[in-house]
């Protein structure tokens, strides 16, 4: 891969990667919430008859406190992986979006290139294929407009 294709920033699309960090943030803390209730209930509702139940649910309750204090610690990991992985499908659509809009206020761009990693390789072939034929056409329109030009030239 070029050194002109490595990724710059990892945050690119706020709309598409906020609401994904959004959401895989709530199914995170969904999923720890549900995951610390049932480990507590259970290991109480198991442990030793002899011990009263409150005093079993807080013994249990400190232990689960390791372990969540292991799973916050990887929760910044997890997003932050989340948020590279999702350059592969919307960094070639921010790259799109840019050269589309610059077809419509430049006329033909250059080819788009995807990073080999990227998911819709595809896409920037069907692209690039529709670009060449944008450019064919403008250079048609601009050939028949100097002969318009210069048959209206000599009519005249």
């Amino acid at each position: 891969m070029s050194k002109s294709m490595n990724r710059k920033k990892n945050y690119v699309d706020k709309s598409i990667q906020g609401g994904l960090v959004r959401r895989i943030f709530f199914h995170w803390l969904t999923f720890f919430f549900v995951t610390a209730l049932a480990v507590v209930a259970i290991k109480s509702l198991l442990g030793d008859p002899s011990v009263g139940l409150s005093d079993r649910v807080s013994a249990e309750v400190k232990d689960f406190g390791y372990l969540a204090i292991v799973i916050v610690a990887l929760f910044p990991a997890f997003m932050l992986d989340t948020v590279r992985f999702s350059n592969r499908f919307v960094g070639p659509i921010t790259r799109l979006r840019r050269h589309l809009k610059e077809m419509t206020t430049k006329g033909a761009t250059d080819d788009i290139k995807f990073r080999d990693n990227d998911f819709w390789q595809p896409v920037a072939g069907e692209f690039n294929d529709m670009n060449e034929i944008f450019r064919q056409q403008q250079a048609e329109i601009a050939d028949l407009k100097s002969q318009l030009n210069k048959t209206t030239q000599t009519t005249s």
